[in-house]
This record gives structure tokens, sequence and C-alpha cells, in this order.
């Protein structure tokens, strides 16, 4: 049986597979790529958050410390899935696109140099900022200044052209698949009680509601559709990151030319998932500035169709909700996409 090192390079031409356990290997990358300072050291390779698609390490060297981002032929964390590794030079782009924005360009990163030919990236270290998935737990919460910076991210971005930008298809066409499709299906192979006691008894029903799966292949088709506007494409808490209360927007690689209204809708599943506020929702009519022509209907069943495949899909969210709450959630948004 090959060895993901062997599959990495077979489909990539790369030979620096890069992992947290071979800080050797990446020394000798870093120095062949001219990276690291004169007699620079690297001391120790940790993983870096929680991400299912990408290798992120933090790299401490004896001089400092950043992050390191290579992408695979495959997602890191299901490694029989396959998705393209360019997804990475995605992620580039976005960061090159948003930090030339001088209003936007404090809420991301430094890209302190991007190597296409082994799909890396190499980036400043946040430190000591908090990711924002921790809302999802209990008594976790956003502050009105973290949504109020997300909401205000997002006006500026989406008033961004898109003209010129990738239209990342290939990592748009497996991002449609788990979102709109599979999770709709029953015969999807997803191990649904390994993730969730009971939970494949309660998707059952979902993932056999022919109605409701067509209005899952309207909005997917939508989704596919090239639209005017830059759109980070997974803006949800596993996607950023506060500091003192300063919000970073991070992993880029779904950003693609699209619809405002997927961000603005995963947004607000996220923070109803999360158990956010009445006040924290309101808060999106009157913080977030939509482009022209924006549709609220259509990001309102953008929302309602992330809730069912974040509660019945394979990328699963580290939630304590109870198998009852869960299925109240699918009822509602079921109900709100049939309505």
């Amino acid at each position: 049986m090959e060895t993901n090192a062997v599959r990495f390079r077979k489909a990539t031409g790369s030979e620096w597979y890069l992992t947290a356990d071979t800080p050797d290997t990446t020394q000798r990358y870093l120095n062949q790529l001219g990276f690291l300072l004169p007699a620079e050291r690297i001391l120790a390779t940790t993983v870096a958050g929680e991400g299912n698609m990408n290798l992120a390490l933090r790299v401490f060297t004896d001089r400092r410390h950043f992050i390191l981002k290579q992408s695979r032929p495959w997602i890191a964390k299901f490694p029989d899935l396959t998705a393209p590794a360019e997804r990475i030079l995605v992620e580039r782009d976005f960061l090159i696109a948003t930090t030339e924005n001088r209003l936007l360009n404090g809420h991301s990163p430094e890209l302190l140099k991007a190597d296409a030919t082994n799909f890396v990236l190499l980036m400043e270290d946040l430190g000591e900022a908090r990711d924002l998935s921790v809302i999802y737990q209990e008594k976790e919460t956003l502050s009105e200044q973290e949504l109020t910076d997300m909401l205000r991210y997002l006006s500026i971005l989406h008033q961004l052209p898109a003209g010129g930008f990738p239209a990342n298809r290939a990592l748009r066409q497996l991002n449609h698949a788990h979102i709109f499709d599979l999770p709709f299906r029953p015969d999807n192979g997803f191990p649904l009680d390994a993730l969730y006691p009971g939970l494949a008894r309660v998707a059952r029903p979902f993932q056999n509601d022919e109605k409701l799966r067509a209005v899952a292949t309207e909005l997917g088709e939508v989704y596919l559709s090239d639209g005017d506007h830059l759109v980070h494409g997974d803006f949800y808490p596993g996607s950023l990151m506060s500091d003192k209360g300063q919000v970073y927007v991070i992993d880029g690689e779904f950003a693609h030319p699209g619809r405002p209204e997927f961000d603005l809708g995963v947004l607000m599943a996220h923070l109803m998932l999360a158990g956010a506020t009445t006040g924290q929702m309101e808060m999106i009519s009157t913080s977030y500035q939509p482009p022209e022509g924006f549709d609220t209907a259509l990001a309102d069943r953008f929302c309602h169709v992330e809730i069912i495949r974040r509660l019945i899909g394979i990328a699963q969210l580290p939630l304590t909700l109870s198998l009852d709450d869960r299925q109240k959630m699918l009822d509602a948004a079921r109900a709100a996409l049939l309505g």
C-alpha cells in the first residue's frame, strides 16, 4: 500500500511532503526555498488548529515562529476524499486581494511567501488569537465587537469586484456535493451513528425527502453559478480568529466569484447552531451592508441548507446539542425551506 508521501509525489510531482513529525524535512525544504535566515534552525513543528482541509503547522525556530500551510490532492482529515491541491493558490490570491484593500488588510495574517510548485504558503502566526470555533461550546459567545467586525468585513468584501479572480470550480464542485447533494441522499455512506449516536435515525427522513432534495439541488445550482462579487466561501467560526477584539479571517481556499448571499447565509447558520441571542441575529440586518441586488430570501435558504448539512453531513461541528436539539433544528430548517 502506498504511503501518503508517495501518493503526494505521484499526484503533484513535489518531493516535499511535509508533516508535523518531520521537522528535519521541513528544515531542508525551507532552506532550499531560501526562506530561513543564515544558520536559522527549526526547534519544533506542531499542528496549528483543527482544520479539515490542509496541513497547517506552527513552526518555531531559534529566531521566530510562523505558520506553514500545505495542501494535498485530498482532504487532510479524510485522505480517501480527493480535492484539488491548487486550492492553496486560491487562498494565496484571496490573501493578496484582501490585503490590497486598506479596510480589510488588518484582518488577515501577513503572507510571507507562496510556493506554488510545492503547494505551500508561509504566513504570519497569529499567536494568542482564539479560534472562534469555541462559540459552539456552552458559556462561550461572540462579543458584540467581534460580530460587528465580521459583518463589516463581509460588507466590504462583497463590494470588491471579482473580475479575474479564479473560478475555483473544482473545489466548488467538491463543496457543492457535501452541502447540497450528499447529505440529502440515503446512500451517502456517512457513518452518522459513529459521529453521534442516534443521528442516522434522525437523518433518515431528510435523506428520503424528495421535495427537500429538489430545493437543495436548486440552491446548489445557484451556488455553482458565477457571480459578480468576491466571496470567502467558508465564512464560519472555524475560519475566524480573534485577538483582543480584532477579528482575523483565514482559510480562503474556497473563495470564488459568487453570490454574497452564500457567505451571509453560512454565517447566519453557524450563529444559530452556536445558540446566538436574538439581539445578535438582529445585528445582521443592521451591521451588514449588502451590495446592490442582494437577495435576503436567498441568504435565508442558504442558511437553512447549511444547518441541515452540518447536522447530518460528514463535516460535523463540536456542538454541545443533544439529539433532540438537533432534531428540532433540522425540523425548523426543513420547514423554512419548504414553507
